[in-house]
């Protein structure tokens, strides 16, 4: 991908965070997401932005690889939904304060060497 690229130019895949209008500010979840997502590390470019759609604010994580989106959607329990135009497929999930919570946790106890973060869905929210 050359400088003046961007991930919208190539068609990339969504991974998509519908969020809770009640909970706390998108902005930051969406900061989480992104220190989620350096943990794997991602093989290709990524972007983690906030947008505003028709079901309200949401978190758009694109990703020029698929196999980037397929471990943050295996993560997170992204299901396939319906795509928007431009992108090769969409995995939406839902955001919510105790996912939020949750991630923090799983990376707190990696950065301290007592867990690891890809593992957390399961043992903690039961999915």
């Amino acid at each position: 991908m050359n400088d003046t690229a961007t991930l919208e130019g190539i068609s990339p895949y969504l991974v998509l965070g519908q969020a809770d209008d009640g909970g706390q500010p998108i902005v930051e979840t969406a900061r989480v997401l992104h220190d989620l997502i350096v943990t794997f590390p991602p093989q290709g470019h990524y972007s983690v932005r906030t947008v505003e759609d028709e079901c309200g604010p949401a978190i758009h994580c694109a990703f020029e690889r698929k196999l980037d989106a397929d471990q943050l959607a295996r993560v997170v329990g992204a299901i396939e939904v319906a795509r928007y135009d431009g992108y090769r497929s969409e995995r939406a999930f839902f955001v919510d304060e105790r996912l939020t919570q949750t991630i923090r946790r799983a990376l707190e106890r990696r950065r301290a060497g007592t867990g690891g973060a890809l593992s957390f869905r399961q043992r903690e929210l039961g999915a």
